[in-house]
């Protein structure tokens, strides 16, 4: 995989001296060590890198092609299917050991887009395209790949509107070839629409639609209805806000309703942000297959002071519960992290933390987690 670094370096060279090139990336790593009662280690890491390189051929048309690398795991529990990995602080079930091979992946092509800005507020896109919506600010939840309240990250190939300004709002329609399979087509629809939009107040509602049909969709729901609320209020030195999600899709002729509330609050230096989701499901199955996330109720709270403006320290604590219908499927956890802020998109985080639970082995873990973007 070294080798390829080189030449791809090159002729992104040679093309940025023949056109307008932005080079974009968003990378994501980190390490844990999980202890067992015996404070025997078990050792983990991952990375999920993602860049793009956007070449402008005109003042209102560019093309964006994308690649990505992300680890991955065997998990024997499902016919050992290869799965993205992702390090966890309760357990280390998602994440790849160290010395697996799943850690070292290669670059793969992640689509490719071309925009036209046909006018101010009006741009017509065609290519492989990605949306999704309701996604979480809770921390270990933030890939909406994997969680979403209303739907989860989603590709197609096919052409969309995007439409939009500061007063008004922006929305954007999607449709295409769903790459579920070869028998699927996809809409998506979204629109944000400011009904308060003051310097020191706003008030964002978003709703959203997701539409798939065809003879075969790969996924027990045809369709997605949710709605955003986003509310943000500064006073001096005080600032509050809280982002509020529901979200409905069918499982077997049943409504799946889920809820997300995220307040947040600042005052000075100090800082307090908690997280509550849950779902409604059909109780005659498992809440797993009926709902986005892993966690049918979750609830999270974490406390943080700023101790310098590149330094904080947060203490943590959540809940979660697997299936409210099962018992014996709850843990809980309490941590401690450290956030680093060496410059401006640039993130260092050391946490450790203890989890309660008869259910997983792992006791006390500690770990350290980076991310940037460019």
């Amino acid at each position: 995989m070294r080798k390829l670094f080189l030449p791809i370096a090159l002729v992104s060279a040679s093309f940025s001296f023949a056109l307008d090139v932005e080079l974009h990336g968003d990378v994501n790593f980190d390490y844990g060590s999980y202890f067992d009662s015996d404070f025997s280690p078990t050792n983990a890491a991952n990375q999920d890198i993602d860049l793009s390189a956007k070449a402008n051929l005109d003042e209102n048309v560019s093309v964006t092609v994308r690649a990505n690398t992300h680890t991955s795991y065997v998990d024997s529990s499902d016919g050992l299917k290869e799965k993205a990995s992702e390090t966890r602080r309760h357990y280390f079930a998602h994440s790849t050991a160290m010395g697996d091979g799943g850690k070292y992946t290669d670059f793969n092509f992640d689509g490719v887009e071309l925009r036209w800005d046909v006018a101010q507020s009006i741009s017509l896109v065609f290519g492989d395209l990605t949306y999704s919506a309701g996604a979480f600010n809770y921390y270990y939840w933030r890939d909406p790949s994997r969680y979403a309240v209303i739907v989860r990250e989603q590709n197609m190939r096919g052409a969309g509107v995007e439409v939009g300004n500061e007063k008004y709002g922006s929305g954007k329609v999607y449709i295409g070839a769903s790459e579920n399979n070869e028998h699927s087509m996809v809409l998506f629809g979204t629109y944000s629409y400011p009904l308060l939009n003051h310097v020191d107040q706003h008030l964002v509602i978003t709703p959203s639609v997701d539409w798939l049909f065809g003879k075969e969709i790969s996924r027990s729901h045809t369709y997605v209805f949710g709605m955003e609320i986003d509310y943000t209020r500064s006073l001096e030195k005080m600032n509050y806000g809280v982002y509020a999600v529901w979200g409905i899709h069918p499982y077997k002729g049943k409504g799946v309703h889920s809820f997300l509330l995220e307040p947040s609050f600042n005052y000075d230096f100090f800082n307090l942000s908690a997280n509550f989701f849950y779902a409604i499901v059909d109780e005659e199955y498992d809440a797993e297959v009926q709902i986005l996330t892993e966690d049918q109720l979750m609830f999270a709270i974490e406390p943080s002071f700023n101790l310098h403006k590149k330094f904080a320290l947060g203490v943590g604590y959540e809940f979660h519960n697997h299936d409210t219908n099962k018992e014996d499927d709850e843990y809980h956890f309490l941590g401690l992290n450290a956030y680093l802020y060496p410059t401006l998109k640039t993130e260092l985080v050391f946490w450790c933390g203890y989890n309660f639970s008869e259910k997983i082995d792992t006791d006390f873990a500690m770990g350290v987690s980076a991310k940037a973007s460019f």
